[in-house]
Order: structure tokens, then C-alpha cells, then sequence
């Protein structure tokens, strides 16, 4: 197995024993303006400037913008860079179903493929979804991307929003999809924002390394840069 994707930043890199694990599925999940996208985003600029190929299904509205900064922080050669950073937009489930389904075809060449994010057309539908058929077809999403992952040495990364759950402390978000997706991630991040504008990767799943561990990092405007536990 290659070596694992890393994300642009050294404290969550080596929370994640080297960054994201090829073979499986990360899942980033946390509040909206956590920090989720940029480690996505970045993740898939390192690739592309060690001269690699991402794969980005982007169902929220990536900024542009920001993955131009990034990638001006990355390297010098912007225009390769970002050429080999394959942006697929999905506007509906439908459009992301069918993304997903076609991630197939560059996933030969593909070292990363992001979904960004899985749950957002999901959380759009539940409230009419009796029979929890919507997240099912997330789940096969999901699958299908790791069966890639699997036959290709490539490292998948889902992002995911949270909800809060009334049956406990409700300071407490959870993963949308719940136990269904974490079953099918080897990996499992929460990542969340506190004092400063600082943010804090928890490890809550992992194949190697024990859950609990915490990295922090802040955003800045040409990447994301660790910070030290203590701060």
C-alpha cells in the first residue's frame, strides 16, 4: 500500500499516522464552518502538487476562490496544479449519484477522490423519507466509493454535517447517518472550532490508532497550519 495522502497540515498529518489512509474512507463530520472543506480541499491541492491526480464531487459550492489560495500556497506551478484537480459539481442527489457512479472512471488514475459533501442532498430529503431509503443510497455511495479505494490504492475522504440529538446533552452534535456511515469508514474525524478561531480534529475511529487523540490547527489564508496543544 502507497503511502497515505497528506493533508497540508503537519499536526493533523500526524494525528492521522501520515494523512488520510489509502484503501479506506475518512469521514470529516462537524458543524458547518468547522473547517471540514478547507482540510478536504487542501488534501486534494497537496496531490495535485506532488503531481497527482484529485477527484473533488463538490455538492456544497467549493470557493474557488480559496482552492486558488490554496494552491498558491502549495506550489509555484498554479496552472498544473489546479488542472489536476478534477472539480465534479452536483447539484442535486441525482447529479451526486451519478458523480459518485463516475468517479469509476478516473479511479485508475486517481490518488484521492473527496465527497463533499455525502450528506448535504440527505439531510435535504430525510424529513420526508419514511422508510430510509435516501440514506441507504448514501450508503451505497459510500460503498462503492471504498470498493474503489480497495481496488485502486486510493484514499476517499466523505465530509458529513451533524445534527444534534435530542435524547442527549444538546451541546452534543452527531454524524448525520450515524452508525450506517461510520460502519462503512475506517476512519472517523470530528473536527470543530473553539476559542481564537483555533480548530480541534478529534479521532474517533481509526484502524491503528486509539480514539480520543486530538490535533489542533488554525485556517489561514494560503493553508491550514498545526498548532501546539497548549495554545
Amino acid at each position: 500500500m502507497s503511502e497515505p495522502i497528506p493533508t497540508g497540515c503537519d499536526t493533523v498529518d500526524t494525528l492521522l499516522g501520515g494523512g488520510f489512509e489509502r484503501g479506506t474512507v475518512t469521514q470529516l463530520y462537524g458543524p458547518p464552518a468547522s473547517g471540514k472543506t478547507n482540510l478536504a480541499l487542501s488534501a486534494a491541492v497537496q496531490v495535485a502538487a506532488d503531481g497527482g491526480t484529485a477527484l473533488y464531487i463538490d455538492t456544497e459550492g467549493v470557493s474557488l476562490d480559496r482552492f486558488e489560495q490554496l494552491a498558491r500556497g502549495a506550489t509555484d506551478d498554479l496552472e498544473g496544479t489546479t488542472s489536476r484537480v478534477i472539480i465534479s459539481d452536483a447539484l442535486d442527489f441525482d447529479d451526486q449519484r451519478e458523480a459518485v457512479q463516475d468517479a469509476g472512471d478516473l479511479a485508475a488514475t486517481a490518488d484521492l477522490v473527496v465527497l463533499d459533501s455525502a450528506t448535504g442532498f440527505y439531510r435535504l430529503e430525510r424529513d420526508t423519507d419514511d422508510d430510509g431509503e435516501t440514506l441507504r443510497e448514501v450508503a451505497t455511495q459510500v460503498t462503492h466509493l471504498l470498493g474503489l479505494a480497495r481496488r485502486h490504492d486510493l484514499a476517499v475522504v466523505i465530509t458529513n454535517q451533524v445534527y444534534t440529538d435530542p435524547e442527549a446533552d444538546s451541546s452534543r452534535v452527531r454524524p448525520l447517518g450515524g452508525h450506517t456511515l461510520s460502519h462503512w469508514s475506517g476512519t472517523v474525524l470530528r473536527i470543530e472550532r473553539f476559542r481564537g478561531g483555533n480548530r480541534r480534529a478529534t479521532l474517533e475511529k481509526h484502524q491503528a490508532k486509539a480514539a480520543g487523540e486530538t490535533a489542533r490547527f488554525k485556517i489561514t489564508d494560503s493553508g491550514l497550519e498545526g498548532v501546539d496543544e497548549g495554545v
